[in-house]
């Protein structure tokens, strides 16, 4: 079968289908390419089975579900609410603050408005996807760090740190708005130098980095969370038999390429297009230096 000027070698079955489903961008995450793998074998099991296997209600809704969504996304469909397939997610305003204590909160933005009694805070404005009442609450948004992603859905810095009152007015002179952004697939850029990995970096700001910040080995890897990323580069060094240093690996990363900073940041301006170097400030959250212990 032919995606563009490759071809890719078709057995007629089912797992052929699936890698030139891929090939042709019909499918999309990394995270899902060993679901798809599985899905691939339950069907297998079920068309061919040696005897058969009980499971419950809620099992099989799930795997409905899981084939509903695949079929959505070959029809170039993401799925709202999706397991594996989801539709961008929405990011509002958010502002975190925290205290000499190490007591850290995250509420809307407008909650400014009625903070008057707090005292001893920072605050800090992000454009983040964790927020209260949404259906989507991200599990390490205590950690958010303005150069490194360590956080598990994309969260822009703002503002800050900074008090209340200027908060406040930087909130009314500027009116920023919420978005959507798509997670998946993202682009994460990491740097091993003097014996220590650092967490992912956005390719936009991994470009900004000085030259004394650019020595090390750099690698670029494909992942649709960057703990996901991490932990792939952190293995290539551990069991490197079993993660591999080109394509997709058994974990749910993609590993693009290795070598310098400059060589990473070219490998990724040909996957995401032109990027534009940026270097926003260096601001973490007390909670930021727990990132590479949690998993």
């Amino acid at each position: 079968m032919k995606v563009g000027s490759t071809l890719i070698d078709f057995n007629g079955m089912l797992a052929g289908l699936r890698t030139w489903a891929r090939e042709a961008g019909l499918l999309r995450g990394q995270r899902t390419r060993g679901i798809e793998h599985a899905l691939t074998r339950l069907r297998n099991a079920v068309a061919h089975p040696v005897g058969y296997q009980r499971t419950t209600p809620v099992e099989t809704a799930r795997t409905l579900h899981d084939l509903a969504e695949f079929i959505n996304q070959l029809w170039g469909r993401p799925t709202p609410g999706g397991r594996l397939y989801p539709v961008p997610v929405e990011r509002d305003i958010v502002v975190m603050a925290w205290n000499d204590e190490g007591s850290v909160h995250m509420a809307h933005a407008d909650s400014l408005h009625d903070d008057a009694g707090a005292e001893g805070f920072v605050y800090l404005l992000i454009r983040s996807a964790s927020r209260p009442g949404s259906r989507l609450q991200d599990a390490h948004w205590s950690a958010f760090d303005a150069r490194f992603e360590t956080t598990q859905f994309p969260a822009d810095y703002l503002w800050g740190p900074g008090s209340r009152s200027d908060a406040l007015a930087w909130l009314k002179e500027q009116q920023p708005t919420g978005d959507t952004v798509d997670y998946i697939d993202r682009v994460f850029l990491l740097r091993e130098h003097d014996g220590q990995l650092y967490p992912p970096m956005r390719p936009d700001v991994a470009a900004g980095l000085l030259p004394e910040e650019q020595g090390g080995t750099w690698h670029s890897v494909r992942a649709d969370f960057p703990e996901h990323a991490f932990a792939h580069v952190r293995e290539l060094n551990g069991t490197p038999r079993t993660h591999a240093r080109t394509g997709d690996c058994i974990c749910p990363a993609h590993h693009l390429s290795s070598g310098t900073h400059e060589e990473v940041v070219r490998t990724a301006e040909a996957v995401v297009g032109t990027i534009t170097p940026r270097r926003p400030p260096a601001v973490q959250t007390p909670d930021t230096f727990l990132w590479p212990h949690r998993f």
